[in-house]
């Protein structure tokens, strides 16, 4: 939530627009057989993510930032990221350093690494 306290800054300064996106990687159900049990991890994660884009619009009235925001699934959500913000023309990307995923890479998140490495847009990390 550091990444999102630091948008809001920025955009109160620079008079400008945010949008939050909340990407839910869609784990590898190969080996699951109850479609039950897909549903019900596929409803946390979701019920996850819109929870914290509510907290996030909360937090916005602090900088009397009103923020789109939207979650997305994919399976590789640093591409989802890039080619969210390619499309829609944002300026730049905010971005935690690291988030819950595997641990692949040590110093640097593997989406932070991804986003940083392959977007067009200029890219902020938060440590």
């Amino acid at each position: 939530m550091r990444a999102l306290e630091h948008g809001f800054f920025l955009c109160s300064k620079l008079k400008s627009s945010l949008t939050i996106l909340y990407v839910i990687e869609i784990p590898p159900f190969l080996y699951i057989q109850s479609q039950k049990l897909v549903d019900t991890i596929m409803l946390t994660l979701e019920n996850e993510a819109k929870g914290i884009l509510i907290d996030g619009k909360i937090q916005g009235k602090k900088y009397n930032i009103d923020p789109d925001s939207l979650f997305l699934e994919g399976g590789n959500i640093g591409s989802i990221i890039i080619d969210y913000s390619e499309k829609n023309s944002f300026d730049f990307i905010i971005i935690g350093s690291k988030g819950k995923g595997n641990f692949k890479n040590a110093l640097l998140g593997s989406v932070s690494h991804r986003v940083l490495h392959h977007s067009k847009n200029p890219v902020l990390i938060v440590k």
